[in-house]
Parts: C-alpha cells; structure tokens; sequence
C-alpha cells in the first residue's frame, strides 16, 4: 500500500543514504564539501590541497566515510596526510580531469585515472604521458582509529596508458561508465577524433583501447600547443540504441572550429561511440564550455568559460529546433565565466565560477525542464576557494539506471529555496527538519512519505507518491533505428558577426600577437593563480620577456565584449 502518513513514529538519529561513495568533495584551493545531508551540505575547512587549475578527485567509503583525495599528482588520506608517492602529472589547461574508480574485483583497490596533456620542465614542452596509479586503502601506516590509512600499491604509480599503436599518448579528459554487464565498466578518454575506452572489471584494467571514432576533423589538434578540451558523459539512459550521452568540446591548439561542441551516443556494451545520435552545438565565439546531464539524462545544461549565463537544453527532442533557454539568475554580472559544472549523488548540479571563487553556485530544479534557476552564493566555502575543477561523480554498480535513492531520511533545516526530493522507496523526516517561509519543497515517494514529530512547515510544501521517472522516454520511443541528427546554435546574431580573436604565437617566447579586426580597448593578463600581471603593450602585441614560464590568461576587450584566451610561455 502507498500512502503519505503524518505520524508520531519513534526517529532514527542515522542518515539513510546510499551512495556514501560520493559524500565528500575536495577541489580548489583546501575547499571541500560534505555531501551525507541533501537539505544541507556542510562545508568542510579540513583539506589539505591546493588544486590550482589541476584535476581532482575524492572518494568515500560506502558508509560515507573519506578514503582519499588528489589533485592528480599527490594523494592525502583521510587524516589530511600526504601518501609516499607522486602521481605523473604535467600541464594543467582548463577542463582537464581525473577520475577515480573501485577495483570491481578488490575492494580495497582503488584506480586514479588521470590524463596528462603535455609535460613542462626546463623550458621544454614535451608530450604528455596519460597513465593511472592503484591506491590500496588496506596498507600504509595505521591510523587515530586504528584503521590503516591507505598508500599507494607498490609498482602501481604512473602506469602509462596505451593508445593506438601501443604507444603513449597525451589527453585532458576522462570518464567512467558502467558496462551493460553490470559488473564491469568502460575507462573513456577523448583524444583528437579518437575516443578510447578501456575496459575495467574483476580481473582488472585491461591497458589496450576499444577504438572509436568521433565526427571532429581534429588529427593536427596539438596539446602541446595550449590547447584545451572537456568532456561529460551522462547516466545510463533507457534506449535501446545506446547506453549514454557524451560531450565533448575542443578548443585552442589549432582547432579551426572551437566553438562547436558535439554530444554522441555511446553504446556500454562495446565500448564505443555509435552514429545513432549528433547534436552539434554552436556556442560563443572562442570560448570554450562546460556541462552536465540531468540525473535521468533528459536535460543538459551548458555553461561556457565567458559567460555567467547557463543554457538548459532538452536531450529528448527528436529534430530541429532543439528547445532551449536560458536560465534565470541571481546576479546583474554577465562575465562571471563559469569553469566547471557537477552534478552530486542526489543530483543537484553545482557551478564553480572564477570571478565568484569564494562560492559554489547551483542549479535550482534542474531535473524539470524550463523551471529550474541559478543561484549564484548559493553555498558559501568558509574562505576557501573553488579554482577551476569539480571532483567527478564516482562510478558504482548501479542495477537500476533511473538513479533514484532508494529511502531519503531528513533531519534538519531545509537549506534549498527550490527543490524536489525523490525517492524509490520511502521519504522521511525527523528531529528537526523544517521548512522556512519563502521556500518551495516537493517530495515524491514511490511508496510512502512520512512526517515525524518537530517537522516544521512554514513554506510551500507538496507530498506525492509517484515512482522514479523513466529515462528519455522520447528516444525511447524511437525504435526505426533512424539515426539522429540535430545542431543548435547559440550565439547572438551579434556574436555571429564579430570576427575572431586569436593569439599567437602560442607557446610564446617574447611578442604575443593578438588577431583581431575590431579595435582593442584594453587587455588585461593574469597568472593561473588569478594574479593580475603588469605587462608592457603596444597595440596588438604584448612583450612576455620577462614572465615566468608557464601558462597565463589573456582578456582582450573590444566593443563587442571581452574575449578570454589561454597562452604558454616558455
């Protein structure tokens, strides 16, 4: 039977979570975040990493207790220690990522994949090494609570991955997906046209790549060169053509067509991209884009690397036009310029923005179309700062792709303005939960929702029991195998008409060069760390003598707006 009750029932003081593997995030500079509650998150003022424009990663046990975290080139424990080892790393462009993944055969082996786009050292840029490490949770020295804190496996560090060819090969980004047999899964890693994925199970990592192509003309694209990439791959969706949505976007390094990103079908069975789904997307000019998936896949929201604004974009549309529109905001800033966008276990999305470093900001109801918002404070880091880079969901067995909690149990103030709780089984609240005037709450139940004593109510409230929606239902419905060819365009008619900025040469050694056929107002340089740099210019050239070697960005403002671009100097 499936009822709402209103009851005097006993409460239980414990979380009834799933997923604690995903409970922590650390990222930026000694951010992190503590996920156990989705009605309020606990900012965490213990990490002990400063992740300029690096990768990251972090993982939990299945209780929610910290295992580890990683910048991509050191590992801390969850006492906050270095581990004796040091992880392969090199260049650090925007959008570059890691990714950690369980052993499906040794649960006390944990897998850091991480891509490696080029390597710098004494002014020489050389090609970088992708590779993975093996960290084992069951070793290392012991503890404040007696348990071992976890090293690195011995010979398991900087383990090169091998491309086409056997041959080592540079990248920027990863992803994990589960394999259609439920027990393995796919290690993606987008490279110029290729995308390889690599299998994962019991026995495992096996280190040669399924090989398949992707619709960019990219086999002169040069990581070397300041080049830069992303890529996000959706749920497990209900199709029986494909198993996920991938996007991926390239930009810089001699791409001739930066502004276009792709979303591909991906099929988990073979480990493949499949022809039967393309949406091209146009964004604006020169500038690169983040984005993410809806927990069903149903939607996509898109935000680029110059922008505040963020496009929400409906994945079920089967021709053109593709619906779309933009998200209302809180803030009269245009040029926040979003770097990273993530979606956490319960599938709120969070933004991380480099002019607002000191907060993450969150989609408000971004699993309905056409209703959700951006609250740009919305969750304050006590000081700490987000940089570029939010930690990537970690993969688990997941039996059921409609990634619904099971049981949501909520005990203290409702932190969220705007929110729908789902769940497949039971919702329930206790001790403290209550609900502020101004706030708008749903609860949706597929079997009962249950409101114990000191619950206050004083907003918008709903109760409904309704199962966990199916994924894509109108691709599902497609069963012609006809494939799908969709493009939407997102510039201004204004942005259409302004001509590119370019910089070269790029590594720089002396003069830069900035390619533009509108006039230049002013230009402005900062170092990754978000330094303003003094500079010495003359029209449309900078001399960069005297800078240190490394990687800068660039803002060249004309009266069509600012157009940010990323430069080495060597």
């Amino acid at each position: 039977m499936r009822k709402i009750f209103l009851t005097t029932l006993l409460s239980f003081p414990l979380f009834l979570f799933s997923q604690g593997e995903n409970n922590h995030w650390y990222f930026g500079d000694k951010a992190a975040v503590n996920f156990a509650n989705p009605a309020s998150p606990v900012v965490l003022t213990n990490s002990g990493m400063n992740a300029q424009s690096k990768p990251v990663g972090s993982v939990s046990d299945s209780n929610g207790k910290l295992l580890f975290y990683t910048d991509g080139q050191s590992v801390w424990n969850r006492e906050h220690q270095l581990m004796g080892g040091t992880i392969l790393n090199g260049g650090s462009p925007y959008g570059i990522q890691l990714a950690i993944l369980k052993h499906p055969g040794n649960p006390d082996l944990y897998y850091i994949f991480n891509p490696v786009p080029y390597m710098y050292s004494n002014g020489a840029i050389t090609p970088g090494i992708s590779n993975y490490s093996i960290i084992d949770i069951s070793a290392g020295a012991i503890g404040t609570d007696g348990m071992p804190l976890g090293d690195f496996l011995p010979n398991n560090i900087s383990i090169p991955f091998t491309g086409i060819d056997e041959r080592s090969f540079s990248a920027l980004n990863v992803g994990v997906v589960q394999h259609a047999d439920k027990k393995s899964f796919w290690v993606m890693i987008p490279c110029k046209d290729k995308m390889y994925s690599y299998l994962v199970n019991t026995q495992g990592i096996v280190n040669y790549p399924v090989v398949s192509d992707m619709p960019f003309p990219y086999i002169y694209y040069d990581y070397n060169g300041g080049a830069s990439s992303y890529m996000k791959v959706s749920p497990i969706l209900k199709n029986s053509n494909f198993s996920n949505l991938v996007y991926v976007c390239y930009w810089g390094g001699g791409v001739p067509d930066w502004t276009k990103g792709k979303v591909m079908s991906f099929d988990n069975a073979t480990g493949k991209i499949t022809p039967q789904y393309l949406l091209e997307l146009e964004n604006d000019l020169l500038h690169s884009s983040s984005a993410e998936f809806s927990k069903d896949g149903s939607i996509m929201y898109l935000a680029g690397n110059a922008w505040t604004n963020v496009y929400g974009i409906d994945m079920t549309a089967l021709s053109n036009p593709v619906p779309h529109y933009l998200l209302p905001l809180n803030t009269s800033n245009p040029s926040l310029e979003a770097t990273d966008i993530q979606r956490n276990k319960y599938g709120d999305i969070y933004l991380s923005y480099r002019y607002n470093p000191n907060y993450l900001s969150k989609i408000q109801n971004p699993d309905i179309y056409n209703a959700a918002s951006l609250d740009i404070n919305n969750l304050y880091l006590e000081g700490r700062t987000t940089k570029e880079v939010l930690p990537q969901l970690n993969q688990l067995y997941d039996k059921d792709s409609n990634q619904c909690l099971q049981d949501i149990t909520l005990n203290s103030q409702e932190l969220n303005n705007q929110y729908t709780y789902q769940a497949s089984n039971t919702i329930k609240t206790e001790i403290a939960y209550s609900i502020d005037p101004g706030k708008d709450i749903t609860m949706k139940a597929g079997k009962s929702i249950m409101l114990l004593p000191n619950t206050i109510i004083k907003g918008r409230y709903f109760a409904t029991i309704e199962d966990c929606p199916s994924t894509l239902r109108s691709l599902e419905r497609k069963s012609n195998n006809q494939n799908i060819r969709l493009n939407l365009d997102l510039r201004t008619k204004k942005q259409v008409a302004t001509g590119k900025i370019s910089v070269y040469p790029n590594p720089v050694s002396d003069i830069l060069h900035i390619g533009t056929s509108s006039e230049i107002k002013n230009i402005s340089l900062v170092d990754m760390s978000g330094k303003m740099i003094n500079v010495k210019t003359d029209g449309n050239k900078i001399n960069v003598q005297n800078l240190s070697a490394g990687s800068y960005i660039i803002t060249v403002e004309t009266k069509e707006g600012k157009t940010s671009s990323k430069f080495i100097k060597k």
